[in-house]
């Protein structure tokens, strides 16, 4: 193999190996679990806000992950707080959410959190924030 050759190989298995690091640094989530949100505003209807788990360190179960601020009668305006098992069908409480997503009907909250409830304590994973941008 001549030495021009192996130089073009050794530099493009190195620009390969750099890049999936660099992918990895990028998408990689150091917390508990990280969430990405997708807003869908209406006028006459719930809006809609897909949640999308996008990794984490922990394994976290569909029945102990809960989602806040739900539209659950949008004409009446109650909202309800509601474990990820109940928005996916596809899920059962004891399966993980692993890169799984829920598409949830929301009516003006400012805010809307997921939850992760382990031994008895709740502590906030992820959130979403109505921005003014959104207005």
């Amino acid at each position: 193999m001549s030495l021009e050759r192996r130089a073009v190989l050794l530099v493009g298995a190195g620009a390969i190996g750099f890049g999936a690091v660099g992918y990895r640094e990028l998408t990689d989530c150091e917390e508990f679990a990280c969430f990405a949100f997708e807003y869908e505003g209406a006028d006459d209807a719930p809006s809609r806000l897909t949640i999308e788990h996008t990794g984490g360190t922990e394994r976290l179960r569909a029945g102990d992950v809960f989602v806040t601020n739900v539209s659950t009668d949008y004409e009446a305006g109650e909202t309800d707080t509601l474990a990820w098992a109940e928005l996916d069908d596809n899920l059962d409480p004891d399966d993980a959410i692993d890169r799984e997503a829920v598409q949830v009907p929301i009516r003006f909250p400012d805010v809307v959190a997921i939850r992760w409830r382990r031994d008895g304590d709740e502590e906030i994973v992820g959130a979403w924030l109505y921005d003014d941008d959104v207005r």
